[in-house]
């Protein structure tokens, strides 16, 4: 269950509204194998990837020195957030494991507040 106890909820019809500066976690699916150990109480960071091939702009997430995907590239919104906050952790509010396949929701520690709970 999410802190916003919608576990249920959120993938059985009914729609949950997450905070705008929340973001489901970009190209997760190459990683699976480093996300089996993440928890609700894990806080993940932010790194630059400018050697990134595929886009220079990258901002890589990262937990225990493992990569997990990326900040969406689109829209351009949730980059430039995190890029003025990329020193913030995130932190994890939701996550949704269905046939082995992680979906990972998270925010930047500076806007998560106790009105989420």
């Amino acid at each position: 269950m999410s802190i916003y106890g919608h576990y249920a909820q959120q993938y059985y019809g009914n729609k949950v509204s997450f905070p705008k500066e929340s973001f489901l976690v970009a190209g997760i699916s190459f990683y699976q194998d480093n996300c089996e150990d993440i928890n609700y109480d894990d806080e993940l960071n932010m790194v630059h990837e400018p050697t990134n091939k595929y886009d220079e702009t990258a901002i890589s997430i990262i937990n225990n020195g493992k990569l997990i995907g990326y900040v969406p590239a689109n829209p351009d919104y949730y980059k430039k957030l995190c890029s003025e906050n990329i020193t913030e952790p995130l932190k994890i509010i939701n996550i949704k494991k269905i046939e082995g396949i992680y979906g990972i929701r998270v925010i930047p520690k500076c806007f998560y507040t106790k009105k989420y709970l």
